[in-house]
């Protein structure tokens, strides 16, 4: 039987095994999440705010992986792959085979290098975790701010307002959103989130997070100054891709694990997938390009080559 092992327990590592496991029932599925649950919607997580529990963010509930005769271990981190032994080591110190390795380790969040980004009150929005101490500082404060104005900062700073803050957006380009929609679009949209109470700052390149100890503004290098008490980073995310690293696989000048059109690596037993993964140069942040991976790669596991990535 085919032993495939995938390291991630994100949305897109989810639904590779869904895919696969409605294809075959004949491979045998190991899941390794550094999370402590299952994998849940981040597309959604500001719904995490205006009473969306942590357990109706799930994909699917822990029994079915289950019921599916799919291992999952989550808070467990890999690190370590052995491709000679074709073994895989976690923290814990346990060691695991393949036969197909899946790295879908996912992104984690780009911080900038600012001075002050050390300080109490800075966070970043990737997990549940992130949100549940975002929630808690805001019960002390006031006024807080989003840094980036792309799809995930505005979600941020929904999140914020839905906490009751004075809520900011600073983007460092001339509007918001501006790889996904023209000029034109991005004033609507600026407009409207004006509306909903979202002060909207862009062209603003932060120089400073000040405060003594814990936040207290920024300083930006027009001069100008923000008062708040809360910073939360969003300004772009970097592939997760140190496991490959570690194991001599080849990545991306600028990150991310290099695939060919069948998502393999340059080891034909391992695959890559998701926002971890570089294919034609380009890192896709989005879940359907992810799921459009995870299809492919379920097929070639179970012997369908027809369809590959152009």
């Amino acid at each position: 039987m085919t032993r495939v092992i995938v390291v991630g327990n994100g949305m897109v590592g989810y639904k590779f095994c869904e895919k696969l496991r409605n294809r075959s029932l004949d491979c045998e599925i190991v899941v390794y999440g550094e999370e402590p649950r299952p994998a849940y919607d981040r597309v959604h997580l500001s719904s995490y705010f205006s009473g969306t529990t942590a357990d109706d963010l799930l994909m699917a509930p822990a029994s079915w992986y289950a019921d599916n005769n799919i291992v999952l271990h989550t808070g467990e981190l890999v690190t370590e792959i052995n491709r000679d032994k074709k073994t895989i080591r976690t923290h814990t110190g346990r060691t695991d085979y393949y036969d197909y390795l899946v790295l879908a380790t996912g992104s984690s969040a780009f911080v900038p290098n600012i001075e002050g980004v050390e300080r109490n009150g800075v966070f970043v929005y990737r997990t549940i975790e992130d949100l549940n101490q975002i929630a808690s500082y805001a019960r002390k404060i006031k006024k807080g701010a989003v840094m980036g104005g792309g799809l995930l900062g505005l979600e941020a700073a929904k999140a914020l307002l839905d906490l009751g803050l004075e809520t900011h957006v600073v983007e460092f380009a001339s509007r918001l959103m501006p790889r996904q929609i023209d000029e034109a679009g991005s004033e609507i949209l600026a407009h409207k989130l004006s509306q909903l109470g979202i002060v909207i700052h862009t062209g603003k390149n932060t120089r400073t997070i000040e405060g003594n100890g814990k936040l207290e503004g920024l300083t930006f290098a027009d001069g100008s100054r923000l008062d708040i008490e809360m910073l939360v980073i969003s300004a772009g995310i970097r592939p997760r891709d140190e496991l490959a690293k570690s194991a001599a696989l080849q990545v991306h000048p600028r990150g991310g694990i290099l695939v060919d059109n069948y998502l393999r690596t340059e080891d034909e037993n391992i695959f890559a997938i998701g926002e971890a993964a570089v294919h034609n140069n380009m890192v896709y942040g989005l879940v359907a390009p992810g799921y459009e991976m995870a299809e492919s790669i379920a097929r070639q596991i179970t012997g369908d080559y027809s369809k590959q990535l152009s």
